[in-house]
């Protein structure tokens, strides 16, 4: 299994290889909040894969290009408003999960139109996730049809980290009759986490 993402230094796709090593190597070289949301999105990916970086070949995300044989990962500019910092979201009620999942909507390469509509958009459809998640917390899942699902999620993180197309999966999933309530709490269970976000809280058994 690999991770194919774009180097831009080359401008062309690049692989990062399973290894032994037992830490997730991931450095996070700039100071935009983008590039910090980022970050958490790839370790996340990193262990859903199950993929390790080789020692010396730690991704770094943002700030200026390491050396050659190193990954890297720039994000794409922000045209209109900036991100806002951590004590700005706070101010207004949001969390970084809130901004982390707006930042899912965009490929990274990609630019993100920050709003705060925006973010209040995410907020909402995260907060429904979470919600849908605590509904079948208690059920157990069709093992079949949540394979299914998590196996179009793992294609989408290994293309280019695809961060909307995976989230795309969750979306679809949780349409209507297409998977049970158990299934949905366990795909956002294994999902959520991968993409960097709080996993959701489990419900008490009684």
């Amino acid at each position: 299994m690999r991770l194919r993402f774009h180097d831009p230094r080359a401008g062309a796709q690049r692989e990062l290889v399973p290894a032994a090593a037992p830490a997730v190597g991931v450095e996070e070289a700039g100071t935009s909040p983008r590039e910090a949301a980022v970050a958490a999105s790839l370790r996340g990916a990193l262990r859903f894969l199950g993929l390790e970086p080789r020692p010396g070949d730690e991704i770094r995300v943002g700030g200026e290009a390491p050396a050659p044989d190193r990954a890297w990962l720039k994000t794409g500019p922000a045209p209109g408003e900036p991100a806002p910092l951590p004590e700005a979201l706070s101010a207004r009620g949001f969390s970084l999960d809130d901004y982390r999942f707006l930042c899912l909507t965009a490929r990274y390469r990609e630019p993100l139109a920050f709003s705060w509509e925006a973010l209040a958009a995410a907020r909402a459809e995260r907060e429904a996730f979470l919600s849908r998640a605590a509904e079948g917390a208690a059920l157990a899942p069709s093992p079949r049809a949540l394979a299914a699902y998590l196996l179009r999620f793992r294609a989408r993180l290994e293309d280019d980290l695809d961060l909307p197309g995976a989230l795309g999966c969750v979306r679809d999933a949780l349409r209507p009759g297409a998977l049970s309530p158990g299934s949905r709490a366990a795909l956002l269970g294994r999902a959520l986490p991968a993409l960097g976000l709080a996993a959701p809280a489990s419900r008490p058994s009684r």
